[in-house]
């Protein structure tokens, strides 16, 4: 551009534009591309786009901190408008308070950063210094409220990343999720535990997807996998994980539990799941799946797949149902233990 505007100016000239005309077209030329080169040497200047792209990555990753609480050890930046003795930073100490000029000593721990403004703000009004103050406060580095991370996390416990991260950080820091964790992640926030945030895990139990804000003093709560129980005529009945959040099948329920035995009915399976409306019980024939005449089901979290004996007389006076029964009281027992 530059040296395109110095070959302009010295081909331009009054003789080759003809006289006092062309003279003057030659003075307005100048003056059009001397306006134009400062222009754009002010808006490439190293400083200019340095102070633009500055000013960009802080309005686009400065998080909202109003409702966050203040704890002792925070560092808090603070500033109000037109009083140079309150632009500042300072650390609040182990009582939570901290000392600043003009105002004196306020204890500031335990209040969210929109309270402390207020706070602030009121006692520069009491004390006639400012009719209106326009307090700005930000707490630039959190010191004892760590991210609290439990659950099916390799290392459950409280974890001090200071500033604002997303989920997967503060799972990482856990040492990641485990072969037992469920689908949903649940995440309480500091200041607004009325408000619980559920984080739906994709199928493959990746977390990177669950792009969430997570700030000191928040709470992440990792589900447990799903669990479905195999009773009645196997070799080996038992609970059974969903692990990895993937689904599991009757066959393969069946064949973690060592298979059927001898005396199994292989015509009469029931599976035994939980409803909004209640227990329903739906039977099954194991028999039709075995050789491919029905296609294999999906089960549930917390189903029951109930195998029962191929002779029904002997479960005696009980019954079937009262079969089912004793292996849903069962399997109740176990986990209240």
């Amino acid at each position: 551009m530059l040296a395109w505007s110095a070959s302009f100016l010295r081909r331009a000239s009054p003789k080759s534009l003809g006289g006092s005309q062309g003279g003057s077209l030659v003075r307005v030329a100048r003056y059009l591309i001397c306006a134009l080169v400062l222009g754009v040497m002010a808006t490439s200047s190293p400083l200019t786009l340095a102070q633009n792209a500055e000013s960009g990555s802080q309005s686009a990753t400065t998080p909202d901190q109003s409702a966050m609480t203040i704890g002792p050890g925070d560092l808090i930046d603070l500033s109000v408008y037109h009083v140079p003795e309150l632009l500042l930073k300072v650390r609040v100490d182990s009582n939570g308070v901290v000392s600043l000029p003009l105002i004196g000593d306020l204890k500031l721990a335990g209040l969210t950063v929109r309270d402390a403004q207020l706070l602030i703000a009121h006692e520069l009004v009491e004390r006639k210094m400012v009719i209106k103050p326009e307090v700005s406060l930000f707490v630039e580095e959190f010191a004892t409220q760590g991210i609290t991370v439990y659950g099916e996390v390799s290392t459950p416990g409280i974890y001090p990343l200071m500033g604002p991260h997303k989920l997967y950080d503060a799972i990482a820091a856990a040492g990641g999720l485990t072969l037992k964790s469920g689908r949903t992640v649940t995440v309480l926030h500091a200041g607004r535990h009325d408000e619980e945030e559920v984080v739906d895990l994709s199928g493959d139990g990746s977390i990177k997807k669950a792009n969430v804000t997570i700030f000191p003093g928040d709470k992440i709560i990792v589900s447990k996998a799903g669990v479905v129980y195999v009773l009645g005529e196997v070799n080996r009945p038992g609970a059974f994980l969903m692990e990895n959040n993937t689904s599991i099948s009757l066959m393969k329920a069946i064949a973690l539990a060592g298979s059927t035995t001898k005396l199994a009915s292989l015509k009469h399976a029931i599976i035994i799941r939980k409803s909004a409306s209640g227990t329903v019980e739906i039977e099954v024939s194991l028999d039709k799946i075995y050789h491919a005449n029905s296609s294999d089901i999906q089960l549930h979290a917390e189903d029951i797949v109930f195998v029962p004996l191929s002779n029904v007389k002997n479960y005696g006076a009980m019954g079937i149902q009262g079969a089912i029964q004793a292996a849903v009281y069962s399997v109740y027992a176990v986990e209240l233990h």
